[in-house]
């Protein structure tokens, strides 16, 4: 069963992009999700959403940003991360 997840970084989309290039990703979405969007909020800040194949992927590919975060000095405490259960996935 797929899984969503929103997270609120806390990095700027500078740092965003910093990280994304520290881990290697470049435009595609991370190892294991099949969907990656990242957004501006009003306070400068990264929201991201994603869809996981398992939660176990999308936490195995957390451990790798915090990582990536700690190295590089990027943002400040850990990102807020909320799990959702997919009910539909509609696209264009």
């Amino acid at each position: 069963m797929a899984l969503a997840r929103i997270i609120e970084t806390g990095v700027t989309s500078q740092e965003y992009d910093q990280l994304r290039e520290r881990l290697g990703v470049g435009d595609t979405p991370p190892p294991g999700a099949g969907f990656h969007v990242a957004g501006i909020g009003q306070d400068g800040k990264i929201r991201i959403v994603e869809v996981w194949d398992s939660r176990e992927e999308a936490e195995a590919w957390t451990e790798k940003v915090t990582a990536a975060r700690e190295e590089a000095g990027v943002g400040g405490p850990p990102p807020s991360i909320e799990y959702l259960e997919v009910h539909r996935i509609v696209q264009r």
